[in-house]
């Protein structure tokens, strides 16, 4: 997940990467932390000072917030080692680590809750509304965090090689097992899963508001929407990258020019796809911005918080839209027979 400015190979022979790519990396990176971290904090500040009455999509808006945050704020750290190498010690280099795939978990567990959650609010809306109270939210978001601490323990014990200057520069896994029963542990409960849950909840949600009588568009709706989209793009070539890792390992005994193959791929893509993955950590405070051009008439604080009052309030909204859809479905089906 972390661009490395270095690989091994087989014989153990340390290489540096060409300069151009980490070049172009530290750019990337470090426009996600410009971004990314005021951004970040505008809107934990906005929620926690602005928004009192907090509906459960606010209070998992404001968790993805924190996650995303923390994961910047290491940023600076790993732009360091890919213009020179890690000379922050062996401590830091395990916490970082240790913070970033905490996020991972807690991100997309925050963003499955919330498409499960707009699926329930669709499907038994009333329901919904009577048992998903802010108690039980809270709940439910400690839940994710302390499942998401545990997740990431095993990346802060793993062995780290040295340099000849004694600096870590890659996680050493004692098997080939060992690293594929990590690779896997990361793609399936971090992304496939996840992703899975997703899809079916989307394609219910569709279909359900296909049998809707009053069909309305919803911005509220669409922001949460784009969020999720931009977190599978932004994770997508992560995951596939440990795909074809775990691929290659599989097959290094039965197929070593196969797995040689392989192993290119994966070092071709890491870089990238660790770059975009932390880009996806900056990505949703400019949905939000995105999402103010709506909203700028008539709000005397800010456009970000008029959005969020808007997401308050869309819950209770579109509960009784689907009461009132269901009632005059109803009447249709009766005034039928």
């Amino acid at each position: 997940m972390i661009p490395s400015n270095s690989t091994v190979e087989q014989n153990g022979t340390l290489h540096t990467a060409i300069p151009m790519q980490n070049a172009v990396a530290c750019v990337l990176l470090g426009l996600a932390c410009l971004v990314g971290v005021p951004g970040n904090l505008v809107v934990i500040k906005i929620i926690l000072c602005n928004i009192k009455q907090r509906s459960s999509t606010i209070v998992i808006i404001l968790s993805l917030a924190v996650a995303d945050f923390v994961v910047l704020v290491t940023l600076p750290f790993w732009i360091y080692f890919l213009a020179d190498a890690w000379i922050f010690g062996i401590l830091l280099w395990k916490l970082t680590f240790y913070l970033i795939f905490t996020s991972m978990y807690a991100s997309v567990f925050l963003i499955t809750v919330m498409s499960v959650e707009r699926l329930l609010g669709v499907l038994y809306p009333y329901m919904l509304q009577k048992w998903w109270k802010r108690a039980r939210v809270s709940k439910v978001v400690i839940c994710i965090w302390v499942s998401s601490f545990l997740l990431a323990i095993p990346t802060v014990t793993l062995e780290l090689k040295m340099d000849e200057n004694g600096r870590p520069y890659q996680r050493v896994y004692s098997s080939n097992q060992q690293e594929i029963g990590l690779l896997l542990l990361e793609t399936m409960v971090g992304f496939i899963i996840p992703f899975a849950t997703l899809c079916v909840s989307y394609i219910c949600v569709s279909k359900r508001i296909k049998q809707m009588v009053f069909r309305t568009r919803n911005r509220p709706m669409k922001l949460i929407a784009s969020i999720v989209i931009a977190f599978v793009v932004c994770w997508f070539p992560y995951h596939t990258g440990n795909i074809v890792k775990t691929f290659s390992l599989l097959v290094r005994n039965s197929n070593s020019k196969l797995s040689k193959e392989l192993d290119k791929v994966y070092q071709t893509m890491n870089d990238a796809a660790g770059a975009l993955a932390f880009i996806s950590s900056c990505i949703n405070p400019i949905l939000y911005a995105f999402a103010t051009r709506s909203f700028k008439n008539g709000f005397k604080t800010s456009n970000f918080a008029k959005v969020f009052e808007q997401m308050n309030s869309f819950k209770e909204k579109q509960s009784k839209r689907m009461n009132d859809s269901d009632q005059q479905s109803e009447q249709i089906n009766m005034l039928n027979r």
